[in-house]
């Protein structure tokens, strides 16, 4: 999994959250897509990391219900980090 900067979060980063459930290829596929509809290059920040699962959350199925559970790990060990 590629480290968290001091600067933000890559997209290899955000993908890993979601790859247990939907596999590295399709999880990093979504971030990209996700990331790049929202103009967010990396790193990205962690609010930016959060809109981009917002954005797939709103997918059906597994999909969403990964995003959103990865988007409570990004609220809760990202934003302990960047306080």
């Amino acid at each position: 999994m590629a480290s968290t900067t001091m600067q933000g979060h890559s997209y290899t980063e955000l993908a890993a959250l979601l790859s247990q459930n939907l596999g590295t290829e399709k999880a990093t596929e979504l971030v990209v897509a996700a990331a790049k509809e929202l103009a967010f290059a990396e790193p990205m920040s962690t609010t930016q990391c959060l809109e981009v699962l917002e954005r797939i959350a709103v997918q059906p199925g597994l999909v969403g219900i990964a995003a959103r559970f990865a988007k409570s790990r990004v609220l809760l060990r990202w934003s302990t980090h960047e306080r």
